[in-house]
């Protein structure tokens, strides 16, 4: 089995794991959250990638999930309520430094 890769700082992430995790940092809006979709559209990220990106993060402790309700719309136009993940940052993650 792999070993599972400790991030120590931000300079151990990825890339676009790092961007996601600053863009959190910077606007943390507490147990609020953003939801993938807008999370992609502030970072410019493929909206259908983006979980992935926040599962890491998620998986290390950085950044929780949570949900809320939103509306959608369906392909014949109709419009209803569903729940949409959210990811906000945990105290580890706000926490989480640039560097070591």
């Amino acid at each position: 089995m792999a070993e599972k890769k400790e991030y120590r700082s931000m300079a151990d992430l990825t890339e676009k794991s790092a961007a996601a995790l600053a863009y959190l940092k910077a606007n943390d809006n507490g147990e609020d959250g953003y939801t993938g979709a807008e999370l992609a559209e502030a970072l410019g990220f493929n909206a259908q990638g983006i979980h992935g990106i926040m599962n890491v993060l998620v998986k290390n402790g950085l950044v929780a999930k949570g949900s809320r309700m939103g509306e959608f719309v369906s392909k014949d136009g109709s419009k209803g309520e569903k729940p949409y993940t959210t990811y906000f940052l945990t105290e580890t993650g706000r926490d989480f430094p640039e560097t070591i």
